[in-house]
């Protein structure tokens, strides 16, 4: 017959004075966690309550942005066209869509600068070496070596 380690041995005043400060203790600390448990898991339902409303709300305004990038972008396809098209009469076909290729671009390029130029500066980072010190063992030479 197995025996739990301790059972055996006659417990002491001092176990039988702290036992049920102990037991009372722990349905306490269990007490406090089933309440933080509680407190914790009602935020994240509202906070997912209130971004499932905002989404029902916003949902008509970000499908209509959707389809006007969409159009927009076919809109600017349509015209860029037509731009090779009609500089096509002037040149070969083959060197206006290179032209308005260059072009474009070269826009893009120039966008790209100019939003690059007004990012915000980036936090400055100072990297810091800390020198450990140098273990005794490591600064003996060893007597073969020249």
């Amino acid at each position: 017959m197995t025996s739990t380690p301790g059972a055996d041995r006659p417990r002491s005043f001092f176990d039988r004075l702290t036992e049920p400060f102990a037991d009372r203790a722990r349905e306490k600390f269990e007490q406090a966690e089933d309440h933080v448990r509680e407190a914790i898991q009602h935020e994240i339902d509202a906070v997912a309550r209130s971004v499932r409303t905002r989404a029902i709300e916003v949902r008509p305004s970000a499908i209509g942005f959707a389809a006007a990038a969409l159009l927009s972008f076919f809109g600017l396809a349509l015209l860029i066209t037509a731009a090779v098209l009609g500089l096509s009469h002037a040149v070969d076909p083959w060197l206006a869509a290179l032209i308005i290729g260059v072009a474009l671009l070269l826009i893009g390029a120039g966008v790209a600068a100019w939003a690059k130029r007004r990012l915000p500066p980036a936090p400055s980072v100072s990297v810091v070496r800390i020198h450990e010190p140098v273990h005794p063992a490591e600064e003996q030479v060893h007597p073969w070596a020249d």
